[in-house]
């Protein structure tokens, strides 16, 4: 069953982590560096999700990503999809009998 769900992933997708450093003025500073990709279903998200996550989203465009269990995902990672770049806010689902995890993603405005 595994191999059936990982194979309807359809997009593969670079994965950026942020690696905090310090600038000269010793301040953190946020930089993002390269992971790897995954591959993913990017799905559009229903209508209780926008009204769930309505404060997070606000009037962003926002998607829901599909993943395999297995797969390394953060809040707060950045994913180029359709050439703009988003970032994880929240993890949808918590289901342990799940071979796939659901997160909300928005656009970095």
């Amino acid at each position: 069953m595994t191999t059936t769900v990982a194979s309807a992933l359809d997009v593969t997708l670079p994965l950026s982590r942020n690696t905090p450093t310090v600038d000269t003025s010793g301040h953190s500073v946020d930089s993002y560096a390269s992971v790897g990709t995954i591959k993913a279903n990017v799905i559009k998200p229903s209508a209780s999700v926008l009204q769930q996550y309505a404060g997070i989203i606000g009037s962003q465009r926002a998607v829901v990503l599909r993943v395999m269990n297995s797969t390394d995902i953060r809040q707060t990672d950045h994913l180029t999809y359709d050439g703009v770049v988003w970032t994880i806010q929240e993890r949808l689902d918590a289901s342990s009998y799940s071979v796939t995890q659901h997160f909300l993603m928005t656009v970095i405005v």
